[in-house]
């Protein structure tokens, strides 16, 4: 192997070795697993999903509203390191895990701890007054 080579093979070996570890599959998703990003994720944003808008507090209300449909009030907490559970007004809730796209942090891949059911949804920053 001529010197040239061993040296960049050397260089990858050690660029390889101090590259940070990220849970990310081969889909180009990335696991949230913090639990001030998912606060992050929650305080005072806004969710559009397929036939859905969310929009939810930093103090941890929320309010969804299907298209065509009247807002559904909701509460939101961060529960361990890398879940979100939601609660609906009648009690039914359901916690989640969350991935973000490695090319655009503003989608979003839930995944519905129990069921494994998933979506996806954009986040913007800001809430209206409710």
């Amino acid at each position: 192997m001529k010197s040239s080579n061993f040296v960049f093979a050397i260089v990858v070996l050690l660029c390889m070795s101090f590259a940070p570890s990220i849970s990310m599959s081969a889909e180009g998703w990335v696991d949230i697993k913090d639990p001030n990003e998912l606060r992050a994720l929650y305080s005072n944003k806004t969710f559009k999903g397929s036939g859905w808008v969310g929009h939810y507090r930093d103090d941890g209300k929320g309010v969804l509203t299907p298209d065509g449909g009247r807002p559904q009030p909701r509460t939101w907490e961060v529960k361990g390191d890398d879940q979100v559970c939601v609660a609906r007004e009648d009690g039914a809730a359901s916690c989640m895990h969350f991935q973000r796209r490695s090319d655009n942090q503003n989608v979003v891949r839930v995944t519905i701890i129990g069921s494994g059911k998933t979506f996806d949804f954009t986040v913007e920053d800001g809430i209206p007054k409710f």
